[in-house]
């Protein structure tokens, strides 16, 4: 029982700590003063599992309004407030919701007034981070007074007493969050040095923990100093937004009876906190080392620009791997991408995966003798080896041997058009590669174990060979472009495939993949009006479509080891964000036309629904010549984070104007909104058969 009290207050926490640091939007420099960034690292203990820094500035502070904007009214103040009302009731629990609606009332003004509602500073440093298992978030604050008032506020409505301690002779302002199976834990807020400190504290702890939860005394072993710029530099994160999850201390935290961490859920749940086995207790050392071979994964925002109403976002992460012998054996695994996947706007979808298919067998050979020859005292460890060690990777060779002097290989498609004359029904243009340094060898080996490909002689010259020739029922060409065999169908294809044929091959990384929402968007609800044509119910790919053309943006992403580790870049480009429709209540407060997808890809006619303010609703179709009602329906309805839920519904039906009404079972109902536009929206119900609803303002 402590332990779900205990998790239910941690939940509260990180709320509450998330949102204090989701005002710190972003920034493009420095700020030396007391409440800068550097200041508040030092009381960052090095043991923490989580860090998350970042500086605002009033300019992209600003950038996000239009977005921001989209919260108003959208319903999700509720259902969070509905989520923690779920919790233990507590009159700490009524704080924070009372916190939560009043984001909300205020977000959708933009980032500047919210700024200056709570009295944050918007060239102020923000760090979230855990101390042991207990969250703790620091804000620059510009107004003190401000957000001093506006506590007091929450607590008079909300008829919370405020309680006040004394720690390391400053006062703390608490609020009490759970109180029961002797488990106490509270909300402090703390400004000092014109910084809000908030974290939860615990009864069973001493001063001493207490002053150092809240910047009061520096930890024994604070975070470096100079980690979080560095990091900034190696990966180059923002200094908007960036930070890590430290892999070696969550295992330490795990495996050590010793650590505050073990100490804190201890003291809080008792004998409900199972102890360490022997086995663990034995596997402590190895699997700590192994551990620290790979020890963060570090993250962050790399680019952030808005441009009118088109927004560019880059970020990344990647897996840091320290031992430096297993990394330079896994760069040898780096194979070739090619740059179409990169460079062409007229891709709908791309995905190009390289690997240097020469070097798999001894790459995993040599992590096999690394592995297999480490000394281990863990039991589990030492099976793992023995087994190991029964398998020789040498094996592979003879599988690897089929794909020698391969690099990468690649499936690009950009359009597919409905074309009743083709054999197929469809005009497609996509295209697919294969890079080798033997691509003449690569192509001999497929004529003999591709059926369409016998007795195919692929020229070397670049030249194409039409399959369509050979019984294929569309043309499809293959040809030798360079480094390349290709396969292609299509104008955009037959471009890429000739400046394939130029294209120096270089080991750029393991997998990229390029999108463009709406284009995808586009090709899939052609292919879902194809497969209803094959008798394939298209429902599912309609309802992709639906959302991936509700917000259109551009994706590219890029993963492969490099000189820190296993690296992910991920680059978006939103397009026209002031048409992008995020649905509100009121949006709802109307009556619509309904219409579904049936199986063979056709919109019908299902009735008219009606959402009234005081969350009633109605829902009625009428006979086929619209003479009478067939079918009434009452119900409740609510709205939260783009679902309709409908519930209570009374309902009743007759087969035709002349027939007794009967009354029908009540059904709940509810559907996920999916590309919203100014008047219409789609609506999936998705329970034990999938409907795709369109829903058309009258």
């Amino acid at each position: 029982m402590k332990g779900t009290f205990f998790k239910s207050a941690a939940v509260v926490a990180c709320l509450s700590s998330a949102a204090a640091f989701g005002f710190n939007l972003d920034v493009l420099g420095w700020f030396q003063k007391d409440n800068s960034i550097d200041s508040m690292i030092e009381y960052v203990p090095a043991d923490t599992a989580l860090f998350l820094g970042g500086v605002s500035n009033e300019e992209l502070v600003t950038s996000s309004d239009e977005m921001m904007a989209q919260l108003k009214g959208n319903g999700d103040a509720e259902v969070v407030m509905e989520l923690l009302e779920s919790l233990p009731p507590s009159k700490g629990l009524d704080f924070v919701n009372w916190l939560v609606k009043d984001y909300y009332d205020v977000a959708h003004n933009g980032g500047l007034e919210t700024f200056q509602h709570y009295g944050l500073d918007i060239e102020g440093a923000s760090v979230i981070y855990l101390d042991g298992v207990f969250p703790v978030a620091r804000i620059a604050l510009e107004n003190e007074d401000t957000f001093l008032t506006l506590i007091k506020q929450a607590a008079q409505e909300t008829d919370v007493t405020l309680g006040s301690e004394t720690i390391g002779g400053q006062t703390l302002t608490t609020v009490e969050l759970v109180n029961k199976d002797d488990v106490v834990l509270k909300l402090g807020f703390m400004i000092k040095d014109q910084v809000l400190t908030t974290a939860v504290i615990s009864q069973k702890e001493d001063k001493v923990a207490q002053e150092q939860r809240f910047a009061l005394a520096k930890p024994a072993q604070p975070m470096p100093a100079d980690s979080w710029k560095n990091d900034g530099e190696a990966y180059n994160f923002l200094a908007a937004s960036h930070g890590y999850m430290n892999l070696q201390n969550i295992a330490n935290a795990i495996l050590d009876k010793d650590s505050r961490t073990h100490k804190q859920v201890r003291a809080l749940i008792g004998d409900d906190l199972p102890e360490l086995s022997a086995a663990q207790m034995q596997c402590k050392a190895d699997i700590v080392n192994i551990v620290s071979g790979a020890p963060r994964i570090v993250f962050g925002v790399n680019h952030y620009d808005v441009q009118g109403d088109d927004m560019a976002l880059d970020f990344s992460y990647a897996l840091e791997i320290k031992n430096a012998n297993i990394l330079g054996e896994l760069n040898k695994l780096r194979g070739f991408i090619p740059s179409y996947l990169n460079g062409s706007s007229d891709l709908a979808l791309g995905l190009g995966v390289g690997v240097s298919s020469d070097m798999v067998s001894p790459v995993l050979t040599s992590l096999w003798r690394q592995f297999t020859t480490a000394d281990f005292s863990c039991e589990p460890l030492l099976t793992a080896q023995a087994k190991l060690r029964e398998q020789n990777p040498a094996a592979l060779s003879v599988f690897t041997s089929m794909a020698q002097n391969l690099s990468g290989v690649s499936f690009g498609i950009f359009d597919v058009e409905k074309n009743e004359s083709s054999q197929i029904g469809a005009n497609y243009d996509a295209i697919a590669t294969i890079t080798s340094e033997k691509p003449d060898v690569l192509a001999a080996l497929a004529a003999q174990y591709i059926p369409i490909l016998r007795g195919i002689q692929i020229p070397t010259d670049g030249s194409a060979v039409n399959l369509a020739d050979s019984g294929l029922p569309m043309d499809t060409f293959v040809a030798i472009k360079g480094k390349h065999l290709v396969a292609y169908t299509g104008e955009k294809s037959k471009q890429v495939a000739e400046q394939l044929t130029t294209e120096e091959v270089t080991k750029r990384g393991m997998v990229a993949i390029a999108m463009d929402s709406t284009k995808l968007g586009d090709l899939t609800m052609n292919l879902g009006q194809l497969g209803a044509n094959m008798g394939q119910d298209c429902t599912d790919l309609y309802t992709v479509s639906a959302a991936l053309t509700s917000v259109p943006f551009n994706l590219n992403i890029r993963e492969g080891f490099n000189d820190k580790g296993y690296e992910s870049s991920w680059s978006m480009y939103f397009k026209d964000l002031a048409k992008f429709k995020n649905i509100s209540r009121k949006d709802l407060l109307s009556s619509f036309n309904i219409e579904y997808l049936n199986e063979q890809c056709k919109w019908v006619a299902a009735g008219v629904e009606t959402f009234n303010e005081d969350g009633a609703g109605t829902f009625i179709d009428t006979d086929e010549a619209n003479s009478c009602n067939v079918y009434e329906s009452r119900f409740e309805w609510q709205y939260a984070f783009g679902m309709i839920e409908e519930t209570g519904s009374e309902s009743q039906y007759r087969s035709s104007c002349d027939s007794e009404w009967e009354q029908q079972e009540d059904v709940d109902f509810t559907c996920q909104i999916l590309g919203a536009k100014e008047d219409s929206f789609y609506c999936l119900q998705d329970d034990e058969y999938k409907t795709l609803y369109r829903y058309t303002r009258k």
